[in-house]
């Protein structure tokens, strides 16, 4: 499977919605400690700037043509 060159605002969206997420597993973390919670605080938040990063380039690269 070949990923698409291509972002839309879909994965900026996508993007803020996992690293709210990962806000807020860490505002839970806070509270109740549990290890599977740093665990998803790391997920989301790295899978969040990916894909919010990903939208960003493309739209970088995209007003340049």
């Amino acid at each position: 499977m070949k990923i698409s060159p291509e972002a839309t605002k879909g994965h900026l969206i996508m993007g803020g919605v996992l690293i709210l997420l990962s806000l807020i597993c860490m505002i839970i973390c806070m509270v109740n400690p549990l290890g599977i919670l740093i665990v998803l605080i790391f997920f989301f938040g790295v899978w969040g700037g990916i894909e919010t990063g990903r939208y960003l380039e493309f739209s970088m690269t995209k007003d340049k043509d």
